[in-house]
């Protein structure tokens, strides 16, 4: 049986490791010092895929995002918590949110896998707990969800193999449109608010209703173009039988419950349309992934509202704050207007569901990348140790990896190598081709850019390319005076204008240079190595990912699936971390003083300080390393 990991410097060590480290720890620096206390950092945002208000309580929002958040704000989206205090959801993506109309106070949830299968949950406490329903085994993901009114328990799921029922809250499950396998990925629900046995369900190529509460269903075909994913079903207040749909080929307007359908898109500047709204003042708004769009005139034409680079997945609002608009965006978290529109700015204060790709330091300052964030993607700048952050550089192309040295900062992209000159200015590196650059590395004195097709070095100020030829680079590291590549069937060392080849245990895996040795991860395994001279010896009998820290004594984070632990080079071991994300979350991490910083894929930066114990006394110890330690 695997024993449960201790908490980092809980420093009553673990049992397994305490008889080999007590002869190197004096009984002074192993008193307890506590777990770490993790806080978010100040860098706020989220991917934000669904978006509902309570009915009776107009001020009351909540935010699904595609990293397994239920975001929660008590005054109309302008701040946000998390009630639960974490992800409940972790690996699934909300793609729903409903509040029940016979339990007000019941909110559901529809969620896809990221790596297959549906789920679906419900809260009766503001998303602080979650009960979980089984969704049906051969219905696989949940994209859309709607309940019916006046009658309590049946709930409908629109998943991959099309339209399922349930009488019971999610108990025991009907497959409505087993009859039609065509009906598939239905992306899309509605029950006609004034006649609750017609349902209406939009798939990945066409609409479908049925008017006998799913026992039969007819295509909704005419007007509508083939293949035209069905986003969304928007009945339009007031007018029976009217009603809209969102699609990836613009927007229709259904007549007679859907039998026709005629397109609207005079003003559009975009096709794919996720979200629609149609507003009780007659308004109608449509979320297309270039922005907001708004019709006052019935669908004849549109016109722009807010900033152009929105992806707008979900819209939200209540008909007691007509002036009031949410907006749920990919990567950008929410957008919020309280004048109809006129006006948006970005409310995402509270939410971390955001992917920090990269971190670094200069000086005092510290840089930390944010991918995937629309408009918000780019370079932030901290200079209270992540406290709080100022955009730096915007509109970059997404950051792979950052490195500073000398006053200046590079940020190798997806688009290039891209340089901020001690002025702060920023700039693109032009002898570096404008293509994937996955890493850049300076040590001592050197600066080096891995691309997919080669490396360059910085010379004289300016970037000139190193003799690879044969070799295509799959990671790259400083140390020794050389440089290390990792390409073919071998590790490479490139100094002087000479190339030593090394054999190596996993030829195409992953280098990280520590201040005295190199370690190499791949091939379902890790090892290290002490310079040139040296062998390769094992540090892990698994698929692990190493994360430098930049510290000469927690020198690099091992993660694996089960978890992190930080190397102690004083101690020789490794301590297992307490982690306030999933461990296959983590992206980068960083030591800066007392202050350690993790960035993460799905759920921002997180902060804690590190109590640094005294370090062992190894004039009197007759030890080797504890339990864990690397053999060199």
């Amino acid at each position: 049986m695997r024993s449960r990991p201790c908490p980092l410097l809980q420093l009553a060590l673990c049992p397994l490791a305490l008889a080999a480290s007590l002869a190197l720890v004096p009984l002074s620096s192993a008193a307890e010092a506590g777990p770490l206390h993790w806080q978010p950092s100040a860098l706020w945002g989220a991917d934000v895929r669904s978006l509902v208000l309570a009915p009776d309580r107009p001020d009351t929002a909540f935010a699904g995002t595609s990293g397994g958040q239920v975001y929660l704000s008590r005054d109309g989206g302008a701040n946000w918590v998390d009630p639960a205090a974490g992800q409940p959801f972790a690996g699934w993506v909300v793609s729903a949110l409903r509040f029940d109309p016979n339990r007000p106070q019941r909110l559901w949830a529809g969620l896809w896998g990221l790596w297959g299968g549906g789920l679906l949950a419900f809260s009766e406490d503001d998303g602080s707990s979650w009960a979980f329903r089984t969704t049906p085994k051969d219905g696989g993901q949940v994209y859309s969800l709607a309940l019916v009114p006046g009658r309590t328990g049946r709930i409908l799921i629109g998943t991959r193999q099309g339209v399922f029922a349930s009488q019971d809250d999610g108990l025991t499950w009907t497959h409505l449109t087993r009859k039609l396998p065509e009906v598939q990925k239905v992306t899309s629900l509605l029950v006609d608010p004034d006649r609750p046995r017609t349902l209406y369900a939009g798939t990945w190529r066409r609409a479908y209703r049925s008017d006998d509460d799913g026992a039969s269903w007819k295509g909704l075909f005419e007007g509508m173009e083939l293949d035209r994913e069905v986003f969304s079903l928007t009945p339009t207040p007031g007018r029976p039988g009217e009603l809209w749909a969102s699609t990836c080929g613009w927007v229709y307007k259904g007549s007679d419950r859907g039998a026709r359908w005629t397109p609207s898109r005079k003003g559009l500047a975009v096709n794919r349309t996720p979200s629609f709204a149609a507003l009780g003042d007659g308004a109608l708004l449509a979320g297309t992934v270039g922005g907001l769009f708004r019709s006052s005139d019935g669908g004849a034409s549109w016109s722009r509202l807010g900033p152009e680079g929105l992806a707008v997945l979900a819209i939200a609002g209540h008909p007691s704050r007509p002036k009031r608009i949410l907006l749920g965006t990919e990567g950008s978290g929410v957008w919020r207007s309280e004048d109809g529109g006129e006006s948006f700015e970005r409310s995402t204060q509270g939410m971390t569901n955001v992917t920090v790709a990269a971190l670094a330091t200069a000086d005092r300052e510290l840089l930390a990348a944010v991918n995937h964030a629309g408009p918000a993607s780019g370079l932030y700048s901290s200079i209270d140790g992540g406290r709080s952050f100022q955009a730096q550089r915007l509109g970059l192309p997404s950051v792979l990896d950052l490195a500073s040295a000398g006053g200046r900062i590079w940020a190798a992209t997806e688009k290039g190598l891209y340089e901020r000159a001690p002025d702060y200015l920023w700039g693109r590196v032009v002898e570096v081709p404008e293509e994937r650059i996955e890493q850049v590395e300076a040590r001592s004195g050197r600066v080096v850019v891995r691309g997919a097709r080669g490396l360059w070095e910085r010379l004289d100020g300016r970037f000139v390319p190193l003799s690879a030829e044969g070799l295509s680079p799959r990671s790259a590291a400083l140390l020794g005076g050389a440089l290390w590549v990792s390409a073919g069937d071998a590790v490479y060392l490139l100094a002087g204008g000479n190339r030593q080849r090394l054999w190596a245990p996993a030829p195409a895996g992953s280098l990280t240079a520590l201040a005295d040795r190199m370690l190499l991860a791949g091939a379902g395994a890790a090892w290290d190595r002490r310079g040139s001279d040296g062998k390769w010896q094992r540090l892990a009998n698994e698929e692990v990912e190493l994360l430098a820290t930049g510290d000469r004594r927690f020198s690099h984070l091992k993660v694996s699936r089960e978890g992190a632990e930080l190397f102690d080079e004083a101690l020789g071991t490794y301590q297992p971390l307490e982690l306030p994300v999933p461990a296959n979350q983590l992206s980068s991490a960083l030591l800066v003083g007392d202050r350690f910083l993790l960035g993460t894929t799905a759920s921002g930066l997180w902060l804690a300080e590190l109590p640094r114990p005294a370090a062992p006394d190894t004039t009197t110890s007759q030890a080797g390393g504890g339990a864990g330690a690397p053999q060199r």
